[in-house]
């Protein structure tokens, strides 16, 4: 540790510490605009000015390292001049219209001329005026104000990767300008009016409609994706402006899927009051009539419960007990996106935290579009780049991701095997191997090059495999998880102190959904497939829309024309159209809950927004269906409830007594005794189907989004991609084209790119092409009729 005196004050911080990083630490008020600390230091504001003992002229503090005994002082008559100077300086072309600029009541620059700079202005030349830049849906600009404190330009170049904001010109005429034509490429740009120290990046969504003092916050947990990030929800009255993350966090940062899914709050999709089908149509009914409806469908009947991971764990818990109290035969799906049901050799979640995948020797990625279905995990892994520290990754499409991949391979879904097998066969050629290696070998006739990749990754002394999608959802992933369990175990990976399994999660709460529905869980697919074969009577889904995610829409639509629906939830989605009744519950924003993250972090959502109609939490929608259907209620409130969950899951105790969060994970289940080989696929089509995961078209809520929507209308893809070889194969071009598959023949438009694996077909639009998403294979058959 270094020791320095700060205003005669000693302290200790650690070697290479700027001093302002080391006034923050200690309590000494510094101010500063260009500094930030997730991104690099600019020292171009010069606003942090101290003195340094011994020094002819102040130093910039945010780029000035501590050094031993050093004596720093942060106030004094000659620092105070320094700062009214500096802020003379930046408010020369800045307008003087803080009333009607969103920042105004919390913009640093405000602040800082208060309580830095001179009373008057002195100066009398015409201002200089900037152009306004078109930024996309997200992003509104007010270039006047802006103080060219740089912090945009870094935070595209180093956080978001796409550096399409820069600097233009120098001295007088410079300017930050947005180089992009239609949006930012960013999945991360909404974070830029929040790092915007003036009014110069604004939320466009909220613009010119609320101001800071006017908003109540309210603490919750986003559930967009497996992150699970802590967020703040600012509303005026019952309406929510803004969402922001909380300061502090694991994550100082969130994604526009989690910042801007809000306007999906009082959206038409919206299941604010119950409602129940009739002559064809649904109309509005009391709670009661809605719940006697629902039990003259499901009371004595064989039913499905279908439901999304994504619920709180206290809701989960509610579906159980509703489950055992009314039916106790009945099978339970939670997800969409998994087609082999046998055990998993490692559950989905992560056995590694995000600072660990960081911090690791090696990163694979296996199968995954990171940027679209972890965002903030892809901006951690853009930082190992920074860092010099190498990603590989192998999959059936070179998804963009704005940094640089050491090693890329291209696969098709029907190649993992061979891909598995050949980095087998490396590692045992410097003599790590693991029982099973063997069988699982023989078992695979091909060996893919792409092993290699893999295979000198795990030879590192540390190693994080992310394991996503593509094998996820593999009609053999059992076999494929078993082969990467023995391949990790093989090289030392798999151990208590370095475990770097981490299987991409669906959603949310996967670590604890095996503790409470692993023993009735079966595939959604079984479930729908029961449904239309008529060995079930009707069917339960509980916030969840099959026909718009997941893997098996046209199963689901078979099924919903055979059996009636009751549909409990926030978002109806696709779902109206076939639901018989519909019970609202509560949104995550407006209940009290517990959730888990990926990472098996423990996440506490309190003090909800309100209510925008009659919904109630799901646990007690759950629990009036018990009393309703004749069943004994088992908890009548949120404490015995919890009380019950902590039965199963004792670590969620301390929690809920006021425990610390941050520090309990969750870790997913490792099964022991899994022997899974894999199987030869049938070749019965020439083509792998791939489906993309869009963070703007993929779930309810973001379909219910209008701000989502458009940002998927910009970025969004041909309906479905092929590599240009595959086409030029069978003589074609890009255009319309007929796909079969063995559920018949469509025609699409199909585009192509180069970073597309030969021989596969790749669903880039879900709303157009999904019912391609419920088949692992297909053949194009030539240009439309």
């Amino acid at each position: 540790m270094t020791q320095l005196f700060i205003n005669d004050k000693e302290v200790e911080v650690a070697p290479g510490t700027s001093i302002l990083e080391a006034c923050r630490e200690h309590g000494a008020d510094v101010p500063y605009f260009c500094y930030h600390p997730e991104l690099s230091v600019a020292a171009n504001c010069r606003m942090c000015l101290v003195e340094v003992e011994g020094w002819g002229k102040p130093a910039a503090s945010c780029c000035t390292p501590v050094s031993e005994g050093m004596k720093v002082i942060t106030e004094s008559e000659s620092l105070s001049k320094d700062r009214e100077m500096v802020m003379e300086y930046l408010l020369i072309h800045h307008p003087l219209d803080c009333p009607v600029c969103d920042q105004g009541g919390s913009c640093k620059l405000q602040d800082y001329a208060v309580e830095h700079g001179a009373s008057k202005g002195r100066y009398a030349e015409h201002k200089r005026a900037a152009v306004n830049y078109e930024l996309g849906p997200f992003v509104n600009t007010c270039m006047t104000r802006c103080i060219h404190c740089t912090r945009c330009v870094r935070f595209a170049d180093e956080v978001a990767g796409t550096g399409d904001i820069g600097i233009l010109n120098r001295s007088d005429h410079m300017n930050i300008a947005g180089i992009v034509e239609e949006a930012l490429e960013s999945e991360l740009s909404g974070n830029l009016p929040d790092i915007c120290p003036v009014g110069a990046l604004l939320d466009k969504p909220s613009h010119d409609v609320s101001r800071p003092w006017e908003m109540s916050h309210h603490k919750s947990t986003c559930t967009q994706c497996p992150n699970g990030c802590d967020i703040s929800i600012e509303s005026r009255g019952d309406e929510v402006m803004r969402i922001r993350p909380i300061e502090d966090s694991p994550e100082p940062w969130i994604c526009d899927r989690g910042r801007y899914v809000y306007d999906g709050f009082r959206s038409d999709n919206r299941i604010l009051k119950p409602t129940a089908r009739r002559d064809g149509a649904l109309s509005e009914v009391s709670w009661d009539e809605a719940f006697e409806q629902a039990s003259a469908l499901l009371k004595g009947k064989r039913v499905g419960i279908l439901f999304s991971p994504d619920w709180s764990i206290e809701g989960q818990m509610a579906i159980r007990l509703t489950r055992d109290a009314l039916f106790p035969d009945a099978k339970v799906a939670y997800g969409l996106h998994r087609r082999d049901m046998r055990s998993f050799a490692f559950e989905e979640g992560f056995s590694m935290t995000t600072d660990q995948i960081e911090n690791a020797e090696q990163v694979v990625v296996l199968g995954s579009d990171l940027r679209q279905r972890l965002p903030l995990l892809m901006q951690r892994l853009r930082k190992r780049g920074h860092a010099g520290k190498p990603v590989s990754r192998i999959g059936a499409m070179n998804y963009r991701t704005n940094m640089d991949i050491n090693s890329d391979a291209l696969v098709r879904p029907r190649d993992w095997p061979a891909v598995i097998a050949r980095a087998m066969e490396q590692v045992s050629e410097v003599g790590k191997t693991a029982a099973g290696f063997d069988s699982w070998m023989a078992a695979v006739s091909g060996r893919h090059e792409a092993g290699k990749v893999l295979a000198d990754a795990l030879l590192a002394d540390s190693c994080a495999l992310l394991v996503g999608e593509e094998i996820r959802a593999h009609e053999d992933a059992a076999a494929l998880i078993h082969g990467l369990d023995l391949l990790m175990r093989a090289c030392g990976h798999a151990e208590a102190d370095n475990d770097g399994r981490n299987l991409i999660p669906e959603g949310m709460n996967r670590q604890v959904l095996s503790a409470t529905h692993g023993d009735v869980r079966v595939s959604a697919g079984d479930i729908f497939a029961a449904a239309s074969s008529g060995e079930l009577d009707a069917l339960i889904l509980i916030g969840s829309d099959p026909i718009g995610d997941g893997v098996f829409p046209s199963a689901a639509k078979a099924a919903l024309a055979k059996v009636p629906l009751v549909q409990i939830g926030s978002i109806s989605g696709e779902m109206a159209e076939y639901a018989a009744v519909q019970l609202p519950a509560a949104a995550y924003s407006e209940i009290e809950g517990t959730f888990v993250n990926m990472e098996g972090r423990i996440r506490v959502a309190s003090n909800p927004i309100k209510s925008l109609g009659q919904e109630r939490p799901l646990w007690k929608v759950m629990m009036r269906m018990i009393q309703v259907m004749g069943g004994d209620v088992p908890v009548v409130n949120l404490d015995e409830l919890r009380a019950t969950v902590a039965e199963r899951l004792p670590e969620l105790a301390d929690v809920w007594a006021g425990g610390e969060t941050d520090n309990v994970l969750i870790k997913p289940r490792r099964n022991r005794g899994i022997d899974f080989v894999p199987v030869e696929c049938s070749d019965n089509f020439d083509l792998d189907v791939v489906s993309r995961y869009s963070m703007y078209r993929e779930g309810m809520w973001a379909r219910a989004s209008e701000l989502l929507s458009e940002a998927g209308r910009i970025h969004a893809l041909d309906d479905v991609l092929v590599h240009p070889d595959t086409l030029a194969a069978k003589g074609l071009t890009a255009g319309e084209h007929k796909v079969r598959t063995f559920l018949g023949e469509s025609t699409y438009h199909i585009g192509v790119r180069e970073d597309v694996s030969p021989g596969v077909l790749f669903v880039g639009k879900r709303g157009v092409a999904g019912d391609l998403s419920d088949v692992s294979g297909a053949s194009i058959e030539g240009g439309a009729s």
